[in-house]
C-alpha cells in the first residue's frame, strides 16, 4: 500500500458533503497550475450547487491579475484529517464591489480527497452502529471490542482489561470482523502493535497493523474509512443544509441503528449486580489488570493507586471480613492471576489482623501482596504454561520476576521497604533454602515473609496451572503442615484455624444432597450460614434460600467441599440472583 491514498468524487451530491465544510469554515488555498507548487490563502465565499464557486482573493491582490485573464487554479483544504481539492478552475466573472475583490468560478468538475496513511485516523463513535470482534486464532472465540478509529494501515480498539491480558505485541489477529449497519462486513487480518490503558485505568488500548491486502478488500477498507470520516463531519456540522447519513451506517430498512453498540469493552459484568463489596473488589481487578499492562509496556508501579486500592481491602475486612471473604468468589470470571492476587491479599490481611497487626502494616501488605506477583508477565510464555517439570535453565529465571517487581515499589514512597521485602521478595522462599530468589534459609526468612508464603501456597495449590489440576483444600493443608522443613508450621496452623476446611465462598454438599455457598463459619469454623442453591438429587430445580444455623440440622450431615464445575454453578451468578449477602 502507497504512503497515501486518494479518490477523486464525481457524484454531485458527494462532491457538496465535502465542499459544504470548506465553505463553512472559510479559509481555502489556491494554486495554479504553473506556479510550481506555490500557494496562497483566500475566502471561499459562497456556493452555488452545481453552478459556481465565488472567491475573496482581498488578502491576495496580485491574484487578480492572473485570475481575470483566464489562468487555471485549484482549491484545496482539509477536512477532519483529509486534504480536499478541486478539479481544474477558471474564472466566470469578476464581481461588481468596490471594497473587496471576488470571482465567481466554475463549479468543480470533480473533488480529490488525500489521506496520508501514517497519519491520519477516523474516529468512530458508538452511535455510529459497527461491532466488532476480535479473534486471535481460528479455534479460539471472538471476543467483542470497540472500535475506536480505523485507517487504511490499522485501527485502535477499545476492550475489556480481562480480554487483554492475553495479548502480546507482534501477537498475529486471526480474524478483525468489523459488522456496519447496513449488513456490510468487513474481515482483516493483521498483528498487535502495542497495549496499554486508557486514562482511567478502565479499558485497553489495543494498536493493530493490518496485513496487506488484495485490491478489493484495500478498496473496501478505504470506502469504509472515508465513510466513517464523512459521518463524523456530518454530525460535527451545524448547518441549513446539512449532510446526508451515509448508507453505511443506515440498516437495510434506511433507519439508523436503535441504540448505541459496544463491542463489549464498556460491559459490567451482571454477575455482580446487587453486591457492593464484589463491585468494590472488581475495580480493584481491573486495576491490576491495567497495572499489569503498563508494566508490561514498560510502565511503572502506581503509588497512589496501589495505596488507594490497598486502603480499600483494609477497610472492607474492617467493615466485615465474611463478606470480603465471599465476595472473593464473585471474581471468578477474572483472570486467574488477578484472583490468586487478590485471595493472597485480602487473606494475608485477615490473618495478620487477627494477631493484632496495625493498619498502617496491614495496607502495606495488602499493596506488596496485591502485586506481587506482576512481574511474571516478563517471563517466556512457556515458562509459565510448562506442563512438564521446569528445566535447569527455566528455573534460572524465576527470580526475575521477584525483581522486577521489588525494583518497582521502591518508587512508592509511602510503602514500607522492610514490609516489601518479606511480602515480595520472600513469598517464594522455603525455610529449607529449596526457594527463591535468593534461597534463604530459616531465620534469614521474616516473619511476615513466612506468612504470605503460607498463604500463597494454599491458594495456587488449590487453583488450576498448566501442569496440574487444582488441589481439594484438605490436600493442600496437608503439604503445608506437613512439610514443616519447607513452611513455618505455626503460621499454617494460624491459617487453618481462620479459614476451616469450609471456608467462606466455598460450595459444600450436605446428606440431604444440598448444595449450599458458606457465608458464615461459627468460632469452631463451621458453617453457620448459607446460601443453598441446588439439591443435587433434583439437579433441574434452582433454588435460593438462606439458612442460619437453626435450619442447618434440615440439610443432614455436612460431607464437605464440593466442586462447583461438577454442578455448573458459580457463586457470582449465584450471588447475583439473591440480594441476601452475608
Amino acid at each position: 500500500m502507497s504512503d497515501s491514498a486518494s479518490t477523486d468524487i464525481h457524484q454531485a451530491k458527494a462532491k457538496w458533503e465535502w465542499l459544504e465544510p470548506l465553505w463553512l469554515q472559510g479559509g481555502v488555498d489556491l494554486a495554479f497550475n504553473h506556479a510550481g507548487g506555490s500557494s496562497w490563502p483566500v475566502l471561499l465565499d459562497d456556493v452555488t450547487v452545481d453552478e459556481a464557486l465565488v472567491i475573496d482573493v482581498s488578502a491576495v491582490p496580485a491574484l487578480a491579475d492572473p485570475l481575470a485573464r483566464g489562468d487555471q487554479f485549484h482549491l484545496f483544504g482539509h477536512v477532519t484529517g483529509a486534504l480536499v481539492r478541486t478539479s481544474a478552475l477558471t474564472v466566470i466573472e469578476r464581481l461588481e464591489d468596490a471594497s473587496r475583490i471576488r470571482f465567481r468560478c466554475l463549479y468543480p468538475e470533480y473533488l480529490s480527497t488525500i489521506h496520508r496513511r501514517g497519519t491520519f485516523r477516523a474516529p468512530l463513535r458508538a452511535e455510529m452502529g459497527v461491532i466488532t470482534r476480535l479473534a486471535l486464532s481460528e479455534e479460539g472465540p471472538a471476543v467483542g471490542v470497540d472500535l475506536c478509529n480505523l485507517s487504511l494501515g490499522g485501527c485502535l480498539l477499545a476492550m475489556r482489561l480481562a480480554d487483554a491480558v492475553a495479548l502480546t505485541s507482534d501477537q498475529p489477529i486471526f480474524s478483525l470482523a468489523l459488522h456496519f449497519p447496513n449488513q456490510q462486513r468487513l474481515e482483516l487480518k493483521g498483528y498487535v502493535r502495542h497495549i496499554r490503558t486508557n486514562d482511567e485505568w478502565t479499558r485497553a488500548l489495543v494498536g493493530c497493523e493490518f496485513d496487506d491486502l488484495p485490491i478489493d478488500s484495500e478498496r473496501l477498507l478505504w470506502f469504509c474509512v472515508k465513510e466513517i470520516e464523512r459521518e463524523g463531519a456530518r454530525r460535527a456540522l451545524s448547518s441549513e443544509k446539512p449532510l446526508e447519513p451515509s448508507g453505511l451506517f443506515l440498516t437495510p430498512e434506511g433507519r439508523r441503528p436503535s441504540q448505541p453498540v459496544s463491542g463489549g469493552a464498556t460491559e459490567k459484568p451482571a454477575a455482580l449486580v446487587g453486591n457492593a463489596v464484589a463491585r468494590q473488589l472488581q475495580r480493584i481487578a481491573d486495576y491490576l489488570i491495567a497495572q499489569s499492562l503498563q508494566l508490561q509496556n514498560g510502565g511503572t508501579i502506581s503509588p497512589t493507586l496501589l495505596s488507594r486500592h490497598a486502603d480499600t481491602i483494609v477497610a472492607l475486612g474492617l467493615q466485615g471480613r465474611e463478606p470480603l471473604l465471599y465476595a472473593l468468589g464473585c471474581l471468578d470470571a477474572q483472570p486467574a492471576p488477578v484472583q490468586h492476587a487478590l485471595a493472597v491479599a485480602i487473606r494475608a490481611v485477615d490473618l495478620a489482623r487477627q494477631q493484632g497487626l496495625d493498619n498502617e502494616t496491614l495496607k502495606a501488605i495488602a499493596a506488596c501482596a496485591m502485586v506481587h506477583d506482576l512481574g511474571k508477565a516478563s517471563l517466556p510464555v512457556d515458562l509459565l504454561e510448562s506442563r512438564a517439570a521446569l528445566t535447569e535453565a527455566q528455573r534460572a529465571l524465576l527470580p526475575g520476576h521477584v525483581h522486577r517487581i521489588s525494583e518497582r515499589v521502591a518508587d512508592c514512597r509511602w510503602l514500607s521497604p522492610d514490609i516489601a521485602a518479606q511480602v515480595i521478595g520472600q513469598v517464594n522462599e522455603r525455610l529449607d533454602g529449596s526457594g527463591y530468589p535468593l534461597g534463604l534459609h530459616g531465620g534469614a526468612i521474616g516473619d511476615l515473609g513466612r506468612m504470605v508464603a503460607v498463604v500463597d501456597v494454599i491458594d495456587a495449590l488449590t487453583r488450576a496451572s498448566a501442569d496440574r489440576a487444582a488441589w481439594p483444600l484438605v490436600e493442600a493443608y496437608r503439604h503445608v503442615l506437613g512439610d514443616a522443613t519447607a513452611f513455618d508450621n505455626v503460621w499454617a496452623r494460624r491459617y487453618v484455624r481462620l479459614f476451616g476446611v469450609t471456608p467462606v465462598g466455598s460450595l459444600v454438599r450436605y446428606a440431604s444432597g444440598a448444595l449450599a455457598w458458606v457465608q458464615r463459619l461459627d468460632a469452631q469454623a463451621r458453617p453457620s450460614q448459607v446460601h443453598m442453591v441446588l439439591n443435587a438429587n433434583s439437579p433441574r430445580r434452582r433454588l435460593d434460600l438462606v439458612l442460619a444455623q437453626r435450619d442447618l440440622d434440615q440439610l443432614g450431615r455436612l460431607e464437605g467441599v464440593a466442586q462447583p464445575e461438577v454442578y455448573g454453578l458459580s457463586l457470582a451468578n449465584s450471588a447475583s440472583r439473591s440480594p441476601r449477602h452475608p
